[in-house]
């Protein structure tokens, strides 16, 4: 990796790739994108592993409906590893229920064979509200 401004580019990009693929509902496509270590905590405390957020996602537990990254900052972590962080805007459906969640989030993105891959997401709630329904 070299400068800043290439580290906060790739963050945005591998963040973009996520948000797109989390309202997606692809669900296999975005297990290739988490490392089989995958520790992912959520605004609200609960805790996942890849295997527990991949079948969450899957079975409809969580349902996205929107979700916008904003990365403010990157930090490598050794030449394979990276931390970023910024705030996270999203509509989704939790248990059937809708939420607008704005949180700051750090995740933490490893090279695993060349690929880059999330290995740890941590959110904490700026504001969460119930969705209104619009007539």
């Amino acid at each position: 990796m070299s400068g800043n401004a290439d580290l906060l580019r790739l963050a945005s990009d591998l963040e973009a790739r996520r948000a797109t693929l989390l309202v997606s509902g692809d669900a296999d496509a975005l297990a290739g994108l988490l490392s089989e270590e995958l520790y992912y905590a959520h605004s609200t405390g609960r805790l996942d592993d890849k295997k527990s957020f991949v079948e969450k996602f899957r079975n409809g537990t969580f349902v996205f409906r929107s979700v916008d990254t904003r990365v403010e900052s990157a930090r490598e972590l050794g030449e394979y590893a990276f931390q970023a962080g910024g705030v996270l805007t999203l509509r989704v459906l939790v248990d059937g229920v809708p939420r607008r969640i704005v949180a700051g989030y750090l995740v933490v993105w490893r090279q695993e064979a060349g690929v880059w891959r999330l290995i740890g997401h941590q959110a904490t709630t700026a504001q969460t509200e119930p969705e209104r329904a619009t007539a």
